[in-house]
């Protein structure tokens, strides 16, 4: 594989409030995304597929501008000069990705008059939603996550990468590009069928693809909110739950959410305490900004979570550092080696466990990532998907959980 050797610098602008570090902190906690980024506390890289070749790829990093105004240095890397119009593009594309120029204002100062919803913000006012990276890699995660659970659609749509994306390194790491639209509606179910396991599940994800693939793009992104649901709608395959997963995560359109659904139930109890308010009450509430409550709401309730159990833990930790050691009666030599024996066996067990991801959360204090205790995140950032067993799935990590959160 062949280094890409030229690099081109930009800035991209980002509407405020903006923190870098709540992007990055949300980029962590996004299973379907995690195994195509490399991801630290300065900054996220991934590849994209080339603006002028979609059959080559180029790799753009991400950290935080020095002049201090909102919104994120780009670098990108690539085999070949890019033109200006091509840097646009990857441009453009970044900013969709991190929903940079998403306008919250509207929605803050609702969410700043919402009392059970004003301590979200400490943790999540400057949080952009973090999307797909593209409408084919929504598309194919969408089609493969119905009937499924999310770290199996990842784990599929990991395969499509590694198998049909294009390659590229930068500073020495592999990056693989989803590939694009006009790629995937080139195949049919039967080439599909070694990268997804079961035929019904690649005639699904051919279906879906060259649907949406023939729906125009503009529209779906910037139309009126309900022609473009309408036209998703129209896809065979394509239900409501799909249309509105399309539209909130792929395209970052907060028009409407299916409040309803038990994710959300859970969120609006999480805020506001059981009964939680109707669905139409917060429709009302919030107008077209519902999204991006059910988003805010959703990741930085799961941020104090993550919070209150780091300081859980590390009271424990305390109490047991200032605890006395406890006196223990003298075991005869063949006890000691079987003690011995069990201790060196449960050391190097625990040695085999990657540490915890920590990142810097929006107020400035280290946080945790992922839904458990960061461990699963860190092992999902930076492989490369080629070997080794997807995790288990955890608890509540059904297909339309990712429809807000995740």
């Amino acid at each position: 594989m062949t280094e890409l050797g030229i690099t081109t610098q930009t800035l991209l602008s980002a509407t405020t409030p903006f923190d870098l570090r709540c992007t990055l902190r949300a980029i962590a906690g996004f299973q379907p995304g995690l195994r195509d980024v490399r991801l630290d506390e300065h900054g996220v890289r991934r590849a994209f597929t080339h603006p002028s070749d979609p059959s080559s790829a180029v790799v753009a990093g991400v950290t935080a501008r020095d002049d201090g105004a909102p919104g994120v240095a780009l670098t990108v890397h690539s085999a070949a000069p890019l033109t200006p119009p091509e840097l646009d593009d990857v441009g453009a594309r970044v900013s969709a990705w991190l929903g940079l120029t998403d306008d919250r204002a509207e929605f803050l100062r609702i969410a700043e008059a919402d009392e059970p919803v004003r301590p979200l913000l400490s943790v999540a006012a400057g949080l952009h939603q973090v999307r797909f990276a593209s409408l084919a890699e929504g598309v194919a995660y969408f089609a493969l996550v119905q009937n499924s659970a999310q770290w199996y659609a990842s784990l599929h749509k990991r395969r499509l990468t590694i198998h049909l994306g294009p390659m590229a390194q930068a500073d020495g790491e592999d990056f693989v590009a989803f590939p694009d639209l006009s790629t995937l509606t080139a195949l049919t179910p039967e080439q599909f069928l070694p990268y997804v396991g079961v035929m019904a599940r690649a005639n699904r994800l051919a279906e879906l693809i060259g649907g949406v693939a023939a729906l125009d793009e503009e529209l779906l992104r910037h139309g009126p909110y309900e022609e473009a649901r309408a036209a998703l709608l129209a896809v065979r395959g394509v239900g409501a739950y799909t249309a509105h997963a399309l539209l909130l995560r792929v395209l970052g359109r907060p028009d409407a959410v299916p409040l309803e659904m038990e994710q959300f139930v859970r969120t609006a109890k999480g805020v506001y305490g059981d009964p939680p308010p109707a669905p139409d009450e917060l429709r009302e509430r919030y107008g077209r900004w519902v999204g991006w409550w059910a988003y805010t709401c959703r990741t930085a309730l799961g941020w104090l979570d993550q919070e209150k159990k780091a300081r859980g833990r590390a009271e424990r930790a305390e109490r047991l550092r200032q605890r006395p050691p406890a006196t223990r009666r003298p075991r005869s030599p063949r006890g000691r080696a079987r003690l011995g024996g069990a201790a060196l066996a449960k050391s190097s067990q625990a040695s085999g466990l990657p540490p915890a991801l920590t990142l810097p959360s929006c107020t400035g204090a280290a946080a945790t990532s992922g839904a458990e205790d960061g461990r699963r995140a860190l092992a999902l950032v930076g492989a490369d998907g080629a070997a080794g067993r997807e995790p288990a799935p955890a608890e509540g990590d059904a297909g339309p959980d990712a429809l807000a959160g995740d």
